[in-house]
């Protein structure tokens, strides 16, 4: 339980089980929307529990019942503990969360490669730009520090966030030169 509340990344199927859960927990304060094809039954759990629902204004048109806009593409702190990162590149309108400056929901912009031990991106599922990942990348390299990746497909990790930084500074480099492509691991 978190005293703030308790929050949901992306939406699931609706499961009872799940709002079994939740509700013994506490419920849930917000959702947070990481891009437009992860949101399940977001708005249903949000409903249910009286949540906020976060999503970036340039996705805001497949989640009309988004209780907050993020703008732009600066690092938007939403409450003390809790931060939006605007990465566009898989969308339009991409973001992960940082919690607690520690946890990093990434959605579908990175995640963790067990093969290599390392960091990576999927440039075969960049719909809008995977130049403009590469950036977002990069401003992220520039900006946040964490010790955990919780991605929306792939592989987690955690690890110390002085060598995540540096992984994710050479990912940057690695897949400005093209290197990294969905299923290369």
């Amino acid at each position: 339980m978190r005293p703030e509340g308790n929050l949901l990344v992306d939406g699931p199927r609706w499961a009872h089980e799940l709002v079994d859960a939740f509700t013994e927990h506490g419920g849930l304060s917000d959702v947070l929307l990481t891009h437009r094809d992860d949101i399940g039954d977001a708005e249903r759990y949000a409903a249910h529990f009286g949540a906020r629902v976060w999503i970036h204004e340039l996705e805001r048109a497949v989640a009309p019942f988004a209780t907050d806009l993020l703008t732009g593409a600066e690092v938007t702190t939403i409450r003390p503990g809790l931060d939006a990162v605007p990465v566009p590149g898989h969308t339009w309108g991409s973001v992960m969360y940082l919690v607690d400056g520690d946890i990093l929901f990434t959605g579908d912009s990175l995640a963790w490669n067990p093969r290599d031990g390392r960091l990576t991106a999927f440039r075969d599922v960049a719909w809008f730009s995977w130049d403009e990942q590469i950036r977002s990348l990069g401003r992220l390299a520039g900006t946040v520090r964490f010790r955990r990746v919780l991605p929306g497909h792939g592989w987690s990790h955690a690890g110390d966030p002085d060598a995540l930084h540096d992984d994710l500074r050479a990912l940057v480099e690695r897949a400005a030169g093209g290197a990294e492509r969905w299923g290369d691991w």
